[in-house]
């Protein structure tokens, strides 16, 4: 074999800049060349750090299916293996190690954990149409996108967390998720600007995903005295997410409408005009509170809770998977006096946590609509009668009704 020519070039570039014999900037995780072609970024520890690693403890006998674990023995050619050999698992981008960080025995363990319980459970975290794209062809897209693949691990660790009772042992679940959710985020930020026909499922995909995460992961408890996020503050931030989504869709909808997500973009049924014997009696309380607190003042938020009254409504009869779109169509200024405390605008959002407490597949949307609805019941009861009968009604849709006393208890729940 000829031998090989002197040069001054770097041996620690990533391995997919050697494997195209392009200039490396070595950035972690990903090179910038890497990050602009989409793709992901492998590196091969240097030859000194493997030797010096070599002779570390790896022996574990209890593996915590979430907690950090020794480092796995670090794998190098034998004394008598020819250099060359080396060199040219190098030059053809091939490595023992994908990071420079060894993996743990028990990170395997908790990532294997994950995938297992995606593919069974977590998969059917949204509608029907979408478990079998999730379940197969996102996993496959995550192989080739580091940002979907981490947040599939995060929302399956919220997931497993919202099934744990005790909070201790939900406690590791919870923080794994917040870093994956950390580092999809970092990812997803930069390939939002440059989305294309091979990304933009991913990238949808993610979002989705995302979105779940961020709802759920601050009612979760991190430790045993720590103190959950307010529903209320939590939900708000699927406001925005829910934006985010559309502007995502705005971009890429005709590639995506192509692809396997297509199915959740074909044109729905109309629904038809709402006929007075089939509005709910429910709704009706939320009517004659509106026109009770605004109307007769004329002012221009009767319109605003009207509309949204209307939508929600128009949720709960015709299909109740649009209750994530009704944070939209329910519009910002609707919004805008949420986020002010306006009582009017809390029972209206109350009334949309039965809503989405009721979708059961939705186990992130179930789990918070309820805390939501328990949440604002607070806030609610001591502002008359009228209010208390609103309020009674959806805090016995999600199982609570008993905190009212018996003498209060002549308002039958509508099942929905």
């Amino acid at each position: 074999m000829a031998p090989r020519r002197p040069h001054n070039k770097s041996r620690n570039g990533c391995n997919q800049c050697k494997g195209r014999r392009v200039k490396c900037d070595e950035a972690v995780p990903r090179c910038a060349t890497c990050i602009s072609r989409d793709e992901e970024c492998q590196y091969s520890r240097p030859a000194s750090t493997r030797h010096n690693r070599s002779g570390a403890n790896s022996n574990s006998n209890t593996l915590s299916p979430v907690s950090g674990g020794p480092p796995a023995p670090s794998i190098h050619p034998a004394a008598g293996t020819p250099r060359s050999s080396t060199d040219m698992n190098q030059d053809l981008g091939l490595s023992y190690n994908i990071s420079n960080a060894p993996f743990s025995p028990a990170t395997r363990l908790r990532e294997l954990e994950l995938m297992h319980h995606w593919c069974t459970k977590t998969c059917h975290s949204f509608t029907t149409k979408c478990a079998s794209i999730l379940q197969g062809y996102a996993v496959e897209e995550a192989l080739k996108h580091e940002y979907l693949m981490e947040s599939i691990l995060a929302l399956t660790s919220l997931h497993i967390a919202s099934e744990l009772q005790d909070p201790v042992s939900a406690a590791p679940y919870v923080s794994a998720a917040l870093r994956y959710q950390n580092n999809t985020i970092a990812l997803l930020h930069m390939v939002l600007q440059n989305i294309t026909p091979s990304n933009c499922n991913a990238v949808f995909a993610s979002s989705l995903l995302m979105m779940a995460c961020t709802i759920v992961s601050p009612l979760l408890p991190t430790g045993e005295d720590d103190e959950p996020t307010l529903p209320t503050k939590s939900l708000l931030l699927l406001f925005d997410f829910v934006k985010g989504i559309e502007s995502i869709v705005g971009v890429s909808r005709q590639w995506l409408e192509g692809g396997p997500f297509g199915i959740l973009f074909r044109p729905q049924r109309e629904a038809e005009p709402l006929r007075e014997d089939r509005m709910m009696p429910p709704v009706r309380l939320l009517r004659n509170l509106n026109d009770a607190t605004t109307g007769m003042t004329n002012s221009p938020l009767h319109g605003v809770y009207e509309r949204a009254i209307g939508q929600l409504e128009t949720c709960f009869i015709m299909d109740q998977n649009m209750a994530l779109s009704w944070l939209v169509l329910a519009g910002t200024e609707f919004m805008n006096e949420l986020r002010k405390g306006e009582p009017m605008a809390q029972i209206i959002f109350m009334y949309w946590g039965v809503l989405v407490g009721q979708l059961d597949q939705m186990w992130w949307a179930k789990y918070s609509g309820n805390r939501l609805v328990k949440e604002l019941c607070v806030n609610l009861l001591g502002l008359g009668k009228e209010w208390t009968e609103a309020a009674r009604w959806a805090m016995v849709q999600v199982g609570h009704g008993d905190i009212f006393s018996e003498g209060e208890a002549e308002f039958a729940p509508t099942q929905l």
